[in-house]
């Protein structure tokens, strides 16, 4: 079955309960995963869904897009090295549309603001700068607006226009709005799953054979009483 348009998420193959396949065509499956599950092989003990799908299908799969391991979300893999090389020049040219859902603390502005830094991976962290400082600084942006606010906490939707390791995370940071839970980002306390506040809420793209608009979005978790708290109507 092809889906163009999922408003509520309805599970269509569950192999393990920390994922679950939403759709699946002859070019991509586009997948839910659920907090502390690897999009690839790392160098801890944990599953991972790249070996994971490379093995229910008999092939290898390409990863399109990455999550972190503590955030929850959707994923998107390519089935064939045709359409992965197409969907990568995609995401280069930035036609296709990532939307994010943050919980933050600090003071985000009322206005949609744009946040361009400049990111470097040291280690397993982003560092983040105001400028270019040497060729491994790579340029990251992102649009937030602010939807709702709670006590302590702030909602934020994210249109992301990079894809640089840690980057909602670190530039978020940078300005004093650290992610709910997100202890190697600035945050004061963990979140008892060890999650974050970070949604990969919905995805968007033109395929790049058939012309066809694809929309997805993914269910607000309910392992933390703030999303319970969110106004539906506030996000599209």
């Amino acid at each position: 079955m092809d889906i163009s348009l999922l408003n509520n998420f309805v599970g269509k193959t569950s192999f393990e309960s920390n994922y679950e396949i939403i759709d699946e065509t002859e070019d991509f499956i586009v997948i839910l995963k659920k907090n502390g599950i690897a999009v690839q092989v790392t160098d801890k003990d944990v599953d991972d869904l790249e070996t994971v799908l490379s093995s229910r299908y008999k092939e290898k799969v390409h990863v399109l897009n990455r999550i972190d391991q503590p955030v929850t979300g959707l994923v998107i893999f390519g089935k064939n090295k045709n359409f992965a090389a197409h969907f990568t020049e995609m995401l280069k040219e930035r036609t296709v549309k990532k939307t994010y859902l943050a919980l933050v603390a600090g003071q985000p502005n009322s206005e949609p603001t744009e946040l361009r830094h400049y990111l470097k991976k040291l280690h397993n962290r982003a560092m983040t700068a105001d400028e270019k400082v040497d060729d491994f600084f790579k340029e990251a942006v992102l649009v937030y607006a602010l939807l709702q606010s709670f006590d302590n906490y702030h909602l934020l939707k994210i249109d992301l226009k990079t894809g640089r390791f840690h980057q909602i995370r670190a530039q978020l940071a940078t300005m004093e709005m650290p992610i709910k839970g997100d202890l190697k980002y600035g945050s004061r306390r963990p979140n008892l799953d060890r999650s974050i506040g970070l949604l990969s809420y919905k995805l968007e793209f033109t395929h790049p054979f058939t012309g066809k608009i694809h929309i997805y979005k993914a269910p607000l978790p309910t392992n933390d009483v703030l999303w319970s708290l969110v106004d539906t109507n506030l996000i599209d």
